[in-house]
């Protein structure tokens, strides 16, 4: 990307020398700088948009492909609730979601060619080791106590007005029900998650050119809004922002690690011991790591408070303006608009 600041000029040194400008010329018009950046938003956010179109379109369309194919099977079958019995154990495996990831990923990375090389994704950055490792997924993890108890008040507001988010508190941290759905829970969306949004979409808007910090924030607002559900979306934003930042900072491997220990072992690690234990111990379980990681991040947060405000004195300095043109994107507001709809259909009305 062209960097007009960063522009060397000639300079008038000499009488026997013809006469060059002894001063830069003017920078661009802001107009011109709008056109650009403008240009290259519609870029990204067309890709987000591109990734989860294809996305639930490769699942609709396996989805309906077995429909058919079993629709066709009733024809000759004597069995004629097997269509039942399939739509009941569908729902029970990923629905595809695995399969429809790795297509809609090849497609963003076809779309996004020109704008960043897979290779770029995963580039070396600074050494990680344990003691920052272990300070990050602690911050990481701990959040979820806080948002756990978000998620209660929430249900405990719509309740009062006649609806529930249950489904939605129950997408968010429910366990897996097949192998199928383990995978894509703990391995799958752990990889093409951090491929995509910290990959893609942050290292797209990192090359806008207008601050590290910027890339972090609307990579980590796009991830929040993707999981359209009001429980989820406000957790994903936060932890996809310690995501961001391990991703830019360590590089995307790290990123990957504390997304799979995340989904693999505390979510469905927890949920398979908890299914497994006496009910007396199963809140232990399920709210005392919550409650340690918390009090941990507390305390690394309070440890590091001067390195966490320079980082952000350094780094969030982005003029406004940009903010301006990328919340105003007709791209990113119709992404926005399709996941809150898609946020109010886990909202149901109280029995």
């Amino acid at each position: 990307m062209e960097n007009f600041n960063n522009q060397q000029f000639p300079q008038y040194s000499g009488e026997n020398q013809p006469y060059q400008q002894a001063y830069p010329p003017p920078l661009p018009s802001a107009m011109s700088e709008e056109k650009r950046f403008k240009k290259w938003m519609y870029k990204i956010f067309g890709g987000n948009l591109l990734y989860e179109g294809i996305m639930f379109g490769t699942i609709f369309a396996v989805a309906v492909v077995i429909g058919v194919a079993l629709g066709v099977l009733m024809v000759f079958s004597d069995t004629p609730d097997i269509f039942d019995t399939f739509l009941e154990n569908f729902e029970n495996t990923d629905m595809g979601s695995t399969f429809a990831v790795l297509v809609a990923t090849f497609f963003l990375g076809l779309f996004m060619w020109k704008v960043i090389k897979p290779k770029e994704i995963f580039e070396k950055k600074k050494s990680m080791n344990p003691k920052s490792f272990l300070m990050i997924f602690c911050v990481f993890y701990g959040c979820q106590l806080v948002f756990s108890l978000l998620g209660i008040g929430l249900e405990m507001l719509l309740n009062l007005v006649g609806f529930t988010a249950e489904e939605a508190v129950e997408a968010a941290s429910g366990g897996s029900e097949s192998i199928s759905m383990l995978i894509y829970a703990g391995l799958t969306a752990p990889i093409f998650e951090e491929i995509v949004f910290r990959g893609y979409m942050m290292k797209s808007l990192e090359k806008t050119g207008v601050g590290k910090g910027y890339a972090m924030l609307i990579s980590s607002i796009l991830f929040g809004v993707m999981h359209g559900n009001f429980v989820q979306a406000p957790f994903a934003f936060v932890v996809g922002f310690v995501l961001a930042y391990t991703a830019m900072e360590y590089g995307i491997i790290w990123s990957i690690l504390i997304h799979f220990l995340n989904n693999f072992v505390m979510a469905e690690g927890t949920t398979f011991l908890i299914e497994r234990v006496p009910e007396s111990i199963a809140p232990l379980l399920d709210y005392g790591p919550l409650l340690i990681f918390t009090l941990a991040a507390i305390v690394v947060l309070i440890v590091k408070r001067h390195e966490v405000k320079a980082y952000i004195s350094e780094n969030y300095n982005t003029p406004k303006v940009y903010y301006k043109w990328t919340f105003t994107n007709p791209l990113f507001i119709i992404f926005c608009v399709i996941c809150f709809f898609m946020s109010l259909l886990t909202i149901t009305r109280l029995d």
